[in-house]
């Protein structure tokens, strides 16, 4: 499936919010499987291989920063 010009642009819009909510702060657990679900929520409105990198590449950035924080409270 391809995603026309306008649906890729709400699709950016709307990994743009979810990026900016999570992005740079310290999650809990808890805050992270909301951001999961939110994730699955995105990628089952856009449901392409296009949305699916999209999201996957937030998802690692998301998870990448939380284990930085995590090390920090930890002293690491």
């Amino acid at each position: 499936m391809i995603m026309g010009f306008t649906e890729a642009g709400r699709m950016f819009r709307d990994v743009w919010s979810l990026y900016k909510k999570y992005a740079a702060r310290r999650s809990d657990e808890a805050e992270l499987a909301e951001f999961k679900d939110e994730v699955s929520v995105i990628y089952e409105r856009y449901g392409t291989p296009f949305a699916k990198e999209i999201l996957l590449a937030v998802v690692g950035e998301i998870e990448r920063t939380a284990k930085f924080y995590d090390g920090q409270r930890k002293g690491e």
